[in-house]
């Protein structure tokens, strides 16, 4: 018998045990299983954030976390889980998935989304079990990182490195306009910003600003990191234009910058994020050199129909 804990905020016993899982799960399956928006929400605490954590004795045996979103009708919930392989086929992925949904329903989410890095047909198949299906497709692509040239700013722009301590709102401002609608990117607060910026990754100079005419009209956010067998990696963290700018090249531009400073950085590949249905977007990144890396996908239910169900009935 697994002994569940179920907290709003990671305490330090669980933040010394969790690299271990997570690094055995990357070790295992090549890729890393949490994203990084709803671990540091965690970290933090927040009374619509969640963490299940199964453990055998002492050991921490499986993880996951959940994060509430929206309003009203539009309320809902995404999880994302992980089982240690030494605990493995043993029902731990059921078990977390299942205090996941009663949390979600405590939350009065409509909808719960369960995320598979890397999708497998292990993640499609508990997903089916659950009553999940396919709701959205993430696409990670990559590029080679080459030496390139000097990017041409047009006049009335200037592009710029971010300022801790005085670009903060207006970052924030656009970042939020661009994405609005969005589920994850479209409701940053400051404290979510603030939370990257603590990471050790976080350079104030790989996020670049784009002023048109003295005003912010788009960003370049880099990530840069070594990861493993993939060498040092540039990620494109966030990118995105101003609405009003849309169809005028910004964002092109910005991605040539992106990869011209990658390139001073050092970076051996440069990795994007891209809804598969963002048709304008991957065309973009395509016709820049990115090619398919993996596909992440999101898959959804309903919560209405398994209400008032305890773990161990949905884990049956």
């Amino acid at each position: 018998m697994y002994r569940i804990d179920i907290v709003s905020q990671l305490e330090a016993s669980h933040l010394e045990q969790l690299p271990e899982l997570v690094d055995a799960a990357t070790a295992a399956d090549g890729h890393e299983p949490l994203g990084e928006h709803k671990f540091l929400r965690m970290r933090r605490g927040d009374d619509l954030a969640a963490a299940v954590l199964a453990f055998d004795g002492p050991r921490l045996a499986g993880y996951a976390h959940t994060v509430t979103y929206g309003d009203d009708a539009a309320r809902r919930a995404s999880c994302e889980f992980v089982v240690h392989p030494s605990f493995r086929r043993r029902g731990i992925g059921r078990l977390l998935l299942s205090h996941a949904i009663m949390h979600a329903q405590s939350q009065a989410a409509g909808r719960l989304d369960l995320w598979a890095y890397n999708d497998s047909a292990a993640s499609g198949r508990i997903a089916t079990q659950f009553g999940f299906s396919p709701a959205r497709q993430l696409l990670h692509l990559h590029r080679h990182v080459r030496a390139l040239p000097a990017v041409a700013t047009p006049a009335g722009r200037t592009l710029r490195a971010f300022r801790p301590g005085a670009d903060e709102p207006a970052w924030l401002a656009l970042n939020n306009r661009i994405f609005g609608g969005h589920p994850e990117n479209g409701t940053w607060t400051l404290e979510d910003l603030r939370a990257r910026m603590a990471q050790p990754w976080f350079d104030a100079a790989d996020v670049l600003m784009l002023d048109v005419d003295g005003q912010l009209a788009g960003f370049c956010w880099l990530k840069v990191e070594d990861r493993r067998a993939d060498g040092r990696v540039g990620e494109v963290y966030v990118i995105g234009a101003a609405p009003e700018y849309r169809g005028r090249g910004l964002g092109r531009y910005l991605l040539a910058a992106g990869m011209r400073h990658l390139a001073c950085r050092r970076a051996d590949v440069a990795a994007i994020y891209v809804e598969q249905s963002n048709a304008a977007a991957v065309n973009l990144y395509a016709s820049t050199g990115f090619h398919h890396h993996h596909v992440d996908v999101c898959y959804a239910r309903p919560l209405a129909a398994a209400e008032g169900l305890s773990a161990d009935a949905l884990a049956a």
